[in-house]
């Protein structure tokens, strides 16, 4: 073969090792595209997240600006009431919902994030409450109140706590249980002392048992991630260095 040919057929090689290269590398970019805004539903719940005169703060806002700024992600937060939040993914009118912890349901139309906003349950018992030594009369004989389409509502029910009554708001339960209308709450310790302390009532007035550590993260819809598959494992490598972490 004569010497001409053979260093054009290297050349051509080399062309197309070149260009194969260029496209193989490319291939990544293009996966990671993602949408130029993205829509996130939560509730107002402080003080993970809160609104006022259109100025979005708490923990969980915090922490989800930290992932979202180092994907150099837009995106958008709206408060709504939470079942409507939960209702409004598996419909794929949002593309996710936040601050939450796992759950069955849930995970039939969602994916949750890496879990990375600290969240510890603890129960609250009216403070003249006889508590029972044994947790399995707390099942059958306390009566708990617990917020509507909570995983806390969710989770006493799936552990066969017998007397769950719902109601609207923390806010509500805190005075019913001051008021001994029901006998207990299981909830978000955050949650519970916040409410509480707005509401000027005093920890004093009830006795206090801790209950589990059961973090929470961002729910993404599956009809999101489908649509973009690189997304959830792009979130989730920022996670630990945003993590959410309180002394309790």
């Amino acid at each position: 073969m004569p010497m001409s040919t053979m260093i054009k057929q290297r050349r051509h090689r080399h062309f197309y090792s070149l260009v194969c290269c260029i496209l193989l590398f490319s291939c990544p970019i293009e996966a990671d595209k993602f949408p130029d805004t993205i829509t996130l539903a939560t509730q107002v719940w402080p003080p993970y997240q809160q609104q006022e005169n259109d100025i979005q703060t708490g923990y969980s806002i915090d922490a989800l600006k930290c992932v979202m700024n180092k994907m150099n992600q837009k995106f958008e937060v709206l408060f709504v009431p939470w079942g409507r939040a939960q209702n409004g993914v598996k419909s794929g009118v949002y593309d996710g919902f936040f601050a939450a912890s796992q759950n069955k349901w849930r995970d039939q139309f969602a994916v949750l994030s890496n879990t990375f906003i600290e969240q510890q349950w603890r129960f609250y018992f009216n403070k003249d409450y006889p508590i029972p030594n044994d947790v399995n009369q707390w099942k059958q004989t306390t009566i708990f109140g617990a917020r509507r389409h909570s995983n806390t509502y969710r989770w006493l029910n799936s552990n066969n706590f017998k007397k769950v009554r719902q109601f609207p708001s923390i806010e509500s339960l805190i005075k019913l249980l001051s008021n001994k209308r029901i006998d207990a709450i299981m909830e978000n310790s955050l949650l519970f002392e916040e409410a509480a302390r707005h509401g000027e009532i005093p920890l004093t007035e009830f006795q206090i048992r801790d209950n589990m550590q059961y973090d929470l993260g961002i729910y993404f819809g599956k009809t999101f991630l489908n649509n973009y598959p690189q997304f959830l494992d792009t979130f989730n490598r920022h996670t630990e260095s945003c993590r959410f972490s309180h002394t309790y």
